[in-house]
């Protein structure tokens, strides 16, 4: 009795220990592969903290998925991606579909950045108000015909931004999307009437060849709330939020273990990567910076 007994545990132990097996997630902090949707606009920065993340932990494998946000929060939802890197937070339907499941999320804001308007290096105006770019945006302007307005995608990151910013409807804006930031920026590079809506982050490492190569083929325009103070989407006025139009940068993450997608917010968050987002001419959102303001002798 007592060896049918044994048997009969040991039996129960390996069909235990199989399923325990089988249900245990295939990836670690730093090991394992998992996809991250991203939105486009941040494309420079995350590929730049993945390929760090990569070169630091050799069997970890991050496959990022580029669509605007609305797309990457919906894979997200229907477990096409682990996380998403976005610029909001969920909407109260949204966040019902995980208390409906009840799946938790956590998000974590990393990084500001800024939506940047750009114009062709011919265009002699140099400068716009929030209420100016309100009127092109809504087609209420007298001289918007002679301006063309380009974004990325009409659902991206960029245009969602100024939409709720300026509360204005999903339908009826006066602008064209013509596919990506790169190719916003090789519009306005080409057309002299154009005004181009990009993430600053394509524009704002100074030690980035491409990203040099694009901000002097092109004028960044200084914006204002008030009319009287004009800023640009970089370091100092982002840091200090004088830009108008500054936002935040999400990485909203649904892990129920502690698994890669834990380990790359940790390294996003942490010195490293946060130097990352230094070096990319953005600001950090989770580790002090020290702020020096220069001004130039002409």
């Amino acid at each position: 009795m007592k060896t049918k007994i044994l048997f009969f545990a040991m039996v129960f132990g390996i069909f235990a220990c199989g399923e325990s097996k089988n249900d245990a997630p295939k990836d670690g902090p730093a090991t394992g592969s998992i996809s991250i949707g991203v939105d486009e606009s941040f494309q420079p920065l995350v590929n730049a903290e993945k390929a760090a993340f990569e070169e630091n932990y050799h069997f970890a494998k991050l496959n990022l998925v580029f669509k605007p946000e609305n797309e990457s929060i919906a894979d997200l939802l229907n477990d096409k991606v682990r996380s998403v890197v976005v610029s909001r937070e969920l909407t109260d339907a949204e966040k019902e579909i995980f208390t409906r499941e009840k799946i938790t999320y956590r998000s974590f804001k990393f990084a500001a950045d800024g939506i940047a308007l750009i114009a062709n290096k011919s265009n002699k105006d140099t400068s716009i108000t929030l209420d100016r770019l309100k009127s092109l945006l809504n087609g209420s302007a007298k001289d918007g015909n002679s301006i063309e307005l380009v974004v990325d995608k009409a659902n991206s990151s960029n245009i969602k931004f100024l939409v709720d910013r300026f509360g204005l409807g999903n339908s009826g804006l006066a602008v064209a999307a013509v596919g990506s930031n790169k190719s916003v920026i090789e519009y306005v590079q080409s057309h002299k009437n154009a005004l181009g809506i990009i993430g600053s982050n394509w524009i704002s490492d100074g030690d980035n060849p491409t990203s040099l190569g694009f901000i002097r083929s092109i004028q960044v325009m200084s914006v204002s709330e008030n009319g009287k103070d004009y800023y640009q989407p970089f370091g100092y006025n982002l840091a200090l939020k004088k830009y108008p139009l500054r936002r935040e940068i999400k990485m909203i993450l649904k892990e129920s273990h502690s698994g890669l997608g834990t380990g790359f917010v940790n390294y996003v968050c942490g010195d490293m990567g946060q130097l990352i987002v230094l070096k990319a001419g953005l600001i950090p959102l989770t580790r002090p910076i020290t702020i020096r303001q220069y001004q130039i002798s002409q």
